[in-house]
């Protein structure tokens, strides 16, 4: 990055600003592309009017006094309504202390403020997806925590439950099965993983069917109900409920991995898109740039 551009840092999620954020320090700050030298061993005060600092969404950032910079500050709500609903609705009054808000939700908050931006949450968990050997060696997967609060754990566990009561070609992966070093293991050697969502809503899907396209598994996916929005989803199987899982865990084959295939790849370089997240946010800020 050329030292005199624009710059764009994000304070990781799990991070605070604290009482006195004009010190906290910008080589904590995630910078998508490239911390200029300017800004290196500098503090938040130090950005200036050109620059940018995304924040994920915290109830005292609609009360603070100050950021404790010049720069123009975004907030970036990710997580579907039953997840960040309070942020939903405290943006809708309190918008006009951001430069802008990133947001899937359309209807109920991009709709009713100036300055809301349509950004998809996607992510990824897989790193160096080009070098994976996703060689097939079995045939289905599910990943899944030990999670039990939102709608898609609870299918997650049910659908566990109902393979292994019928001796189903499925290996239950993750948290709350079987733990893995790396989310690429439970995915890459599979011909097929069910995919569900935490919660069923428009415009929200995540690192939970990027990766598995990623890693060239089809995905058996509950979620998004516009999800061909985004994808072409020849290279999917769409379930509208849990039946609908079963019965395509049932029809799993290599037969069936073959025909999807090509429309899998087709959607590589997509997924690729979507899992770019701060990338992406990045662009988006700096687009008034242009």
């Amino acid at each position: 990055m050329h030292d005199e551009e624009p710059a764009v840092g994000i304070l990781p999620p799990a991070a605070k600003l604290g009482l006195v954020p004009s010190r906290h320090s910008l080589d904590n700050l995630s910078w998508p592309l490239g911390q200029p030298e300017r800004l290196l061993g500098k503090q938040l005060k130090d950005l200036d009017r050109r620059d940018h600092l995304l924040l994920h969404p915290r109830t005292t950032s609609y009360y603070r006094p100050s950021f404790g910079t010049r720069a123009q500050v975004s907030v970036m709500v990710l997580e579907p309504r039953i997840v960040h609903e309070r942020h939903i609705e405290k943006l809708r009054r309190f918008h006009w202390r951001f430069h802008k808000v990133l947001t899937a939700v359309e209807d109920d908050l991009i709709a009713h403020i100036p300055n809301g931006v349509f950004f998809p949450f996607g992510s990824t968990w897989v790193e160096n997806c080009d070098d994976l050997d996703v060689t097939k060696t079995k045939m289905t997967s599910l990943i899944a925590s030990a999670k039990r609060s939102q709608p898609g754990h609870l299918i997650r566990h049910e659908i566990v439950d109902w393979a292994k009561a019928n001796a189903m070609d499925l290996i239950a992966l993750g948290g709350g099965y079987q733990p893995f070093a790396q989310k690429q293991e439970g995915l890459a050697p599979y011909r097929f993983s069910v995919v569900i969502e935490n919660s069923n809503e428009p415009n929200y899907f995540t690192e939970k069917l990027v990766d598995t396209i990623l890693c060239g598994a089809v995905p058996i996916y509950l979620g998004c109900p516009n999800i061909d929005r985004f994808f072409d989803t020849s290279g999917m199987i769409i379930c509208k409920n849990a039946d609908d899982i079963r019965q395509a865990v049932k029809n799993a084959s290599e037969q069936l991995y073959q025909s999807k295939l090509p429309a899998l790849r087709a959607i590589y370089d997509k997924a690729t898109y979507w899992g770019d997240l701060e990338g992406r946010a990045a662009r988006v800020l700096l687009s008034d740039h242009r």
